[in-house]
């Protein structure tokens, strides 16, 4: 069984995980900067996050995988999806120290772009000190895939629930992942909120 980890409450958003186990956190429409220490051995950690802009919403958002202990496995995903003038601005670094030997660490982020008028800015970095580890990081953004939206459309479903559909299931991952952690009246007032 996991740990749930509130960074809502949180006033620094830094996280020191100080004893093995299972860990997850969850950012939602939530800027700021974002620290988990991994300094003991054995620590696994998922991080996940769902960013819907509308109108003139900004999010600036930086994470941080500190990996100290060895043998330790952190896994970043956030997907966004923005409409209007809305802004996200995301920086994510993995860093290994030496000391993180055997170590797993993956960071993705995924966008959709639902206006010509939003702007994104997806940096992902990583600082690798130990020789034996295994990471990966990357960032896609980019609009609905046009011959999905053709096909849902040739059977009889309209331009704008077609639109939907497809976002539903890009960001429908996330809420799948999150249902494993929080109760299930979290995860449908998320489903509720996250639909235009």
């Amino acid at each position: 069984m996991a740990t749930f980890i509130n960074l809502n409450k949180t006033k620094n958003h830094t996280v020191t995980l100080n004893k093995s186990g299972k860990y997850a956190a969850f950012l939602h429409n939530l800027s700021g900067k974002f620290i988990f220490e991994l300094k003991e051995k054995n620590i696994y950690l998922d991080i996940y996050g769902l960013f819907v802009g509308k109108k003139t919403d900004k999010f600036e958002v930086e994470t941080i995988q500190h990996h100290i202990g060895p043998e330790c496995t952190s896994n970043l995903l956030i997907k966004g999806v923005f409409y209007d003038e809305s802004k996200f601005i995301y920086q994510g670094l993995i860093r290994l120290e030496k000391s993180a030997q055997k170590s797993h660490a993956y960071q993705k982020n995924q966008n959709l772009m639902m206006s010509d008028k939003c702007f994104l800015d997806s940096r992902p970095f990583l600082e690798i000190l130990a020789n034996d580890v295994f990471c990966t990081h990357g960032s896609t953004t980019g609009r609905l895939n046009e011959d999905q939206l053709h096909y849902l459309q040739t059977r009889a479903i309209a331009k704008k629930t077609a639109e939907q559909l497809l976002i539903d299931g890009f960001i429908n991952e996330i809420l799948g992942k999150i249902a494993a952690y929080e109760s299930k009246e979290h995860t449908k007032r998320l489903s509720d909120f996250s639909s235009s």
